[in-house]
């Protein structure tokens, strides 16, 4: 894969020949910024805890400016273990909005730690905990029967609903008692109905446009999960039902600021329908040259480049105090 240049000019790994008998803790400085932690995390999935309890960790928090580069749609295909819902994870604690100056300071202080304030001093500031982000996980959906699946998707609809309850609670904003009213109707009557269960997101998203007085950004991870798992007979189904419930909001650059889905198989947007025509679709093979202007974004986003992963063993190397010629055994 290609290597991405640190802008904050962190040094490359030395040489083999270049390292004393002993690798010793000294030796930690050859470590690129990027590379920090010393707990080797075991079943973390809340990104915030993670980042704030010291766990061995590649500092990749620089693809949030790919997420901000343009505002077009996007798509992005890796395969599985890459990190996809890692790195939805990331994006979903850095920009939805904060309920309170505290948890925003918070927030705040954690990001400018981290590799995305080496690379653009200004951005967490700007974009951290602005956005009403709506994350829809379509993950482990059954869709051999179409039932089970309607009631999966219902499900994972009302998982993304219930996030926002305290704000579709909130009754002081009275102009906003109408879209309250249908939203609540809606979720009764997912389970029963197909269009309610359609429909529902785009209300949600204009509730919370309305609310907060902000664009949404719209995250959906393994959307064509359901899909590979549909039988044939079931499939076009399954298909027109995801399309009919994202391509609204993947078409819609008035109310979501940024629309995101991930996955794995590499989908003829072609068959979605008008509104994906209008996505990027971001490859795992597509490679290019960061210094351009118009390089494919993502690139080193997902999974870990080679660089990464040398200086992962490097550190484990010191960490477990071993010598140079068990580092490099290690190492290869």
């Amino acid at each position: 894969m290609p290597k991405r240049a640190h802008s904050d000019g962190a040094a490359t790994l030395p040489s083999k020949q270049s390292r004393s008998s002993t690798i010793s803790s000294a030796g930690s400085n050859r470590v690129p910024a990027r590379v920090t932690g010393d707990i080797v995390p075991v079943g973390t999935t809340d990104w915030i805890t993670f980042a704030r309890g010291n766990k061995f960790r590649v500092d990749k928090t620089d693809l949030l400016l790919d997420i901000m580069k343009h505002d077009s749609s996007d798509i992005i295909l890796r395969p599985r273990r890459f990190g996809k819902t890692w790195f939805l994870t990331v994006a979903h604690d850095f920009f939805n909005v904060a309920e309170t100056k505290a948890e925003l300071a918070k927030r705040k202080r954690i990001f400018k730690k981290m590799n995305i304030h080496k690379v653009d001093p200004t951005f967490v500031d700007k974009h951290c905990g602005r956005y009403p982000v709506i994350y829809l996980s379509l993950k482990y959906m059954r869709s051999d029967e179409l039932d089970k699946f309607r009631s999966d998707m219902a499900r994972a609809i009302s998982k993304a609903i219930d996030k926002w309850c305290h704000a579709i609670s909130d009754t002081s904003k009275a102009e906003l008692n109408d879209s309250r009213n249908r939203l609540k109707q809606m979720k009764s009557n997912m389970y029963n109905s197909v269009d309610d269960g359609v429909a529902i997101l785009s209300e949600l998203v204009d509730y919370l446009r309305e609310y907060y007085n902000a664009q949404c950004i719209v995250l959906v991870d393994s959307f064509d999960a359901p899909i590979m798992e549909a039988y044939d007979r079931t499939r076009d189904r399954v298909k027109r039902y995801v399309r009919r419930l994202l391509s609204p909001l993947a078409e819609d650059n008035t109310r979501v600021r940024k629309f995101i889905m991930v996955g794995t198989s590499p989908v003829n947007l072609d068959t979605f329908g008008p509104g994906m025509n209008n996505c990027r679709r971001y490859l795992l093979h597509e490679h290019s040259d960061r210094s351009r202007e118009d390089a494919p974004l993502y690139q080193t986003s997902f999974g870990f480049t080679k660089e990464e992963v040398e200086a992962l063993l490097d550190k484990a190397a010191v960490k477990w105090g071993l010598t140079t010629e068990q580092g490099d055994h290690l190492r290869r």
